[in-house]
């Protein structure tokens, strides 16, 4: 017990050297228990990591490890209450729920027409190993999207759901907006500024460089909604609401069709997308300014 808020007083520098390390041993310590525990269920095999049952329950651990137990060990170290630290609260009510749900749907336009343009992106021909090993990244991410969601029966779906969009949103969330986001505003004064840089460590870490702008303007939309309310599962209710739509698109190939849900826009398609990003601005706007509003008075 005496270790709680040991390091409380002591500079971002320090504390953020303290997550890092926290966030290294616990991705270690948990893949290497995922591993062994699809081995104990599922049996070892050289290509075990090919099953999707396998992949799910190394992935639920693993975020279990790199990112929820980190930001809760530092906010035992760093913070004298831990949920104060986290900015865990009670459960918004359902006005708040269902504005951050209708901004996230209208916010989805501009997502995916930033996805667009960012796949566009090419390097100088002097940085080409390095757009290969991006390139690379992004075609790993893909596979193993599409491993997970080969099967669109329930329980492939319901598992899915629950490693893809639950687990990854509050892990994600508490590391990121928890505790990192604090950290970050020790050292930095300015709250738009910490909220652009969380955001934009949040989507690197991803290692997905050709979907990094939409990551990090989704970053920094779950950055302002705790901003907004100090409540972190605001952000993780909205990061869980968009990779269910996510996982959804994926797991049912006829969602896929529809350019408008998945923005793999056709270049005939652009300009009549980027006019429904621009409508669906406007209509973002004042709903944000209300959500502003709301999200403070349930503080």
């Amino acid at each position: 017990m005496f270790i709680k808020g040991i390091y409380a007083g002591r500079p971002a520098s320090f504390q953020l050297m303290i997550l890092l390390a926290l966030v290294a041993g616990g991705t270690m310590l948990s893949s290497g228990v995922g591993i062994g525990v699809a081995s104990a269920v599922y049996g070892y095999t050289d290509d075990m990591m090919q099953s999707p049952g396998v992949l799910r329950v190394v992935l639920f651990l693993s975020s279990a490890g790199t990112f929820l137990l980190p930001a809760w060990a530092l906010a035992w170290l760093c913070g004298n209450q831990v949920e104060r630290f986290l900015s865990v609260k009670g459960m918004p009510d359902a006005e708040v729920l269902g504005l951050v749900f209708v901004c996230m749907l209208l916010l989805s336009p501009v997502i995916n027409l930033s996805e667009f343009f960012n796949k566009q992106m090419e390097l100088p021909a002097f940085m080409e190993p390095i757009e290969a090993w991006m390139r690379e990244q992004e075609t790993e991410a893909e596979e193993m999207a599409t491993l997970l969601t080969a099967r669109s029966d329930t329980v492939s779906f319901l598992s899915n759901l629950l490693v893809m969009a639950l687990m990854a949103a509050v892990t994600e969330e508490f590391l990121f907006r928890g505790a990192l986001l604090r950290i970050i505003g020790k050292a930095v004064a300015n709250r738009h500024l910490v909220i652009w840089i969380t955001a934009a460590t949040f989507s690197a870490f991803h290692l997905q460089f050709f979907g990094f702008l939409p990551r990090m303007l989704l970053g920094a939309y779950f950055g302002y909604l705790l901003y907004w309310s100090g409540n972190i599962w605001i952000p993780v209710f909205a990061h869980l609401m968009n990779n269910t739509i996510a996982v959804a698109i994926l797991s049912y190939p006829r969602l896929q069709e529809y350019e408008f849900l998945t923005g793999e826009l056709s270049d005939n398609m652009v300009l009549p997308y980027a006019a429904v990003a621009g409508v669906a601005c406007l209509l973002l706007i004042p709903l944000l300014k209300r959500l502003k509003k709301r999200a403070a008075r349930s503080v």
